[in-house]
């Protein structure tokens, strides 16, 4: 019995429904999707009068090659279903269904790719995209990208320096693209800016967080009448203004207001909502609350163009070494090269190299109070990349850093699994002293806990000096 006679497609799952197609070529759509995957596509029409379109191919699945299956049934206006299945021989007792869901979202979005498809007749829109990162300096310098997909420029905004390397900076994210309307825009440039920012950590060694807007505690000193001092406990909602777009922004999403409607009282929350209820997952729906226009009518009217530009500070080559809150950040002038070349990675690399980035910003948040956890984060951002090579991790660090010994790296394997298998921290969180050099070993581990982040360092940046800049490192020399 050959290969073919053992498999049977299994775990199919319908994964969209009622998709608008009109005027869109579907076999040239499965083409699109799966991005060279496959090279034939088969027909047939239905009694009922709908097409069905269906193609074989393979791909990565629990790190393994799995041959897959994807239909869809459609008409000239509506894809009415699109199923995912996985070719499945008989010894194989794995179940698919949410490895199938999950690779649909990550991969084969459809109502994504019809919109990449359609944008091409659309006038391009500019939207914003805020960030924040803790330093005692901000990121100075304007610096523009023309990237595969949209156009994009960043730069800090109300800058304020101060001695502390906990000062909060504000940096925005202007991204030029094409699409249908400024919700999409904003919908599609959240996640554009979200995985650079993650590929900006790496480059820079420094951590871009979410705005998120609570209220907070806050000890106020003023004087009274008298001119006499006198300190106050105060609870505030946090939020920042942008003068340059004269938004008041408490997130990214619902949190975006001009600055005349908070002044008017109105609309400092508006945008759209999901709701189900509790008893019944199969009854939801979508609210609209509040009113966008005045925010849309903000960014139609903005362009690149108007954004203020600013001199870069550049320097020579990437930092290798730990970035130490407190320092000024420059940017390495290989920055435009390193994302062009981002762009142009195979999807393979690329796809895995955005994991290890994603894992490695997420990591960068831990630092000032989690240790255990940011090392388990910087230990699984190098376990992804070494995916891209095809090594474990063990080989990929031995490859990367030469300076890296086997005890150390085993080490930081160990932490990894003790934290995520039993819960187990090693950098003393829970069990803190007022004077930490008591413990006799506390030492021996800070010392250890600088010394393993700058072999995960050295090793991603070595990576990215071979497989993303193709440069010689001089680390085997």
């Amino acid at each position: 019995m050959n290969r073919i006679d053992m498999e049977k497609i299994i775990n199919y799952h319908i994964v969209k429904d009622n998709i608008d197609c009109k005027g869109i070529n579907i076999v040239d759509l499965v083409k699109h999707i799966l991005n060279k995957k496959c090279e034939i596509v088969n027909t047939d029409k239905k009694e009922n009068g709908h097409f069905i379109a269906t193609a074989d191919f393979w791909d990565d699945m629990r790190n393994s090659q799995v041959k897959m299956n994807l239909v869809l049934e459609y008409d000239e206006m509506t894809i009415y279903e699109v199923k995912l299945g996985v070719y499945k021989q008989e010894n194989d007792l794995n179940d698919y269904t949410m490895d199938t869901k999950l690779y649909y979202y990550e991969n084969l979005d459809i109502y994504k790719s019809i919109q990449e498809i359609r944008a091409e007749n659309y006038n391009p829109k500019t939207v914003r995209i805020y960030k924040l990162m803790y330093n005692s300096y901000p990121i100075e310098g304007t610096y523009s990208f023309n990237l595969k997909n949209c156009n994009l420029i960043f730069h800090t905004i109300n800058i304020i320096e101060r001695g502390e390397p906990l000062t909060e900076h504000i940096v925005a994210f202007d991204v030029k693209i094409k699409t249908i309307n400024i919700q999409e825009a904003r919908a599609i440039a959240y996640n554009i800016v979200a995985d650079f920012t993650s590929y900006l950590s790496v480059l820079l060694d420094v951590s871009f967080y979410e705005p998120q807007s609570i209220y907070r505690n806050f000890v106020r000193l003023s004087r009274n009448q008298s001119y006499q001092r006198i300190i106050s406990h105060e609870r505030f909602r946090t939020s920042f203004i942008d003068k340059e777009l004269n938004l008041v922004i408490k997130n990214n999403m619902n949190g975006l207001t001009t600055v005349d409607d908070v002044k008017k009282g109105e609309n400092f929350d508006s945008g759209y909502i999901s709701m189900e209820l509790s008893n019944n997952n199969n009854v939801s729906w979508i609210v609209p609350y509040g009113n966008t226009k005045n925010v849309e009518e903000v960014f139609e009217k903005h362009r690149l163009e108007k954004v203020p530009r600013s001199q870069p500070k550049y320097s020579k080559e990437i930092m290798e070494d730990l970035f130490v809150p407190g320092q000024k950040i420059l940017i390495p002038k290989c920055i435009r090269e390193y994302f062009r070349e981002i762009d142009n990675l195979e999807n393979k690399k690329k796809r895995y190299f955005r994991n290890s980035a994603r894992l490695y910003n997420m990591s960068k948040f831990m630092e000032v109070n989690g240790a255990s956890l940011q090392i388990a984060l910087l230990v699984a951002s190098v376990e992804s990349l070494a995916k891209a090579e095809g090594l474990n991790y063990s080989e990929f660090v031995k490859e990367y850093c030469q300076f890296a010994n086997k005890s150390d790296i085993d080490e930081m394997y160990e932490m990894r699994s003790k934290l995520f298998h039993s819960g187990e921290f090693s950098f003393f969180e829970f069990d803190i002293s007022m004077n930490p050099y008591l413990n006799p070993v506390f030492e021996h581990f800070s010392e250890k806990y600088t010394k393993y982040r700058r072999i995960i360092r050295k090793s991603i940046i070595t990576w990215i000096t071979r497989n993303v800049l193709n440069q010689k490192d001089g680390s085997k020399e």
